[in-house]
């Protein structure tokens, strides 16, 4: 019997190599003075910038550019949309990787709202969003975030007392998530990698969420499967069209899934120190993966031989094994095998590399939550993850 469950609807989705040009066919429903939000300044040298020109120019669209060079703050945030007030703009298409749509998400509602981002922000803010936005496309040219399928945006205040918190409403999913796999064939092999473990951690995550239902448990598992079948393959070949459009696939209903089921302690973990580092989101996933898995194995494995989330381990086991007929506990530990293979092939930096030191254990510790997380691990057993991907040779404090 199918247990209840509700569903966060996703965007209308236009999903496929070659799909851009069906721009063309979309703005007018939307509007005539649209803001193009970009990443890097690399891609107006490109031809896809190139065709969405010529379908402005056909149209007749005047349009305003914005770049997004980093991870989004408020403040980015906020001088954007004050130097657009009253420029007329009735449409935000942002084309570019998770931080490029989590920005035109935000702007898009803010141009709306009139007042600082952070007083939305959930923990930090002081008021409730309308959910009033102007129009949004998103194009993404990396697959990682699944920002296109989302109806948050991520904003970052790094620091000290840093944070990395979301602008969330139903309302702030995309109108339209125009997905185009050839779009990601110049992304960098680094990026490549931290967006490829990003989208592969919120697939596994969400699967094993204690929020989970048996649809987003499907569509988990189709995104599971299409990332083992072309994950190394984009890591070592980016210019493999039929494996970048099944991380496309897999980024792309990992938002719709992580919208549905939550995520789990990997999530809690880059949300925090996130705030604290200038760290890649997809890097602190990537290298964190391993040993939360192992330890929310292990920790599930002492309590209950009968625990649901040991059947989905094993299910996850036999995705990524050609052994057949082999014990569940077999395919459990064969799961987080090849979590640290992974890893290791993908040269995942320790988390020292990037400033973290023992001595910032205890204050990740403290805000990290593992909400959904199939196993609730202890403080001991977080700083156990954190420990084991920090180099012993850096200094306890800064």
């Amino acid at each position: 019997m199918i247990s209840a469950f509700s569903l966060n609807t996703p965007p209308h989705i236009i999903f496929g190599p070659g799909k851009l040009t069906e721009l063309e066919h979309i703005i007018g429903r939307f509007g005539s003075h649209p803001l193009l939000v970009l990443g890097s300044h690399s891609f107006l040298q490109t031809e896809h910038y190139q065709l969405v020109q010529r379908i402005f120019s056909k149209l007749g669209c005047k349009n305003e550019t914005v770049h997004i060079g980093s991870e989004p703050s408020p403040a980015m945030i906020d001088a954007i949309v004050a130097k657009l007030t009253g420029r007329g703009i009735d449409l935000v298409i942002a084309i570019g990787g998770g931080s490029t749509l989590d920005s035109g998400k935000a702007i898009s509602a803010m141009l709306v709202e009139k007042k600082e981002v952070v007083r939305f922000l959930e923990g930090v803010g002081d008021r409730t969003p309308s959910g009033r936005k102007i129009p949004f496309i998103a194009i993404p040219t990396t697959s990682g975030t699944g920002s296109e399928a989302t109806s948050n945006a991520v904003l970052s205040s790094v620091g000290r007392e840093g944070f990395k918190c979301s602008l969330r409403h139903d309302n702030y999913i995309p109108n339209l998530a125009l997905v185009d796999p050839r779009l990601t064939l110049s992304c960098p092999p680094k990026l490549t990698v931290a967006c490829s473990m990003d989208c592969f951690t919120q697939l596994v995550e969400g699967y094993l969420s204690t929020n989970s239902s048996s649809l987003s448990e499907a569509l988990a598992l189709e995104g599971i499967r299409a990332v083992r079948r072309s994950l190394r393959v984009v890591c070592s070949d980016g210019t493999d069209l039929p494996a970048r459009t099944d991380l496309s696939y897999g980024a792309l209903l990992s938002g719709i899934v992580l919208s549905n089921s939550g995520l789990g302690t990997v999530h809690g973990f880059a949300s925090v120190i996130g705030g604290f580092f200038a760290i890649p989101h997809g890097i602190i996933c990537g290298t964190l993966m391993a040993p939360a898995n192992a330890l929310t194995l292990k920790n599930l494995q002492m309590k209950s031989a009968d625990h649901p989330a040991l059947a989905k381990y094993a299910n996850l086991g036999r995705i990524f094994s050609d052994q057949p007929r082999k014990t569940d506990a077999w395919y459990q530990d064969h799961f987080i095998y090849e979590l640290q293979s992974l890893a290791i092939e993908l040269n995942m930096p320790n988390l020292s590399e990037f400033g973290v030191t023992t001595g910032d254990i205890e204050k990740i510790v403290a805000k990290t939550g593992n909400k959904y997380n199939p196993a609730q691990l202890s403080k001991v057993e977080l700083t156990d993850i954190l420990l084991s991907r920090i180099s012993t040779h850096c200094p306890d404090n800064k």
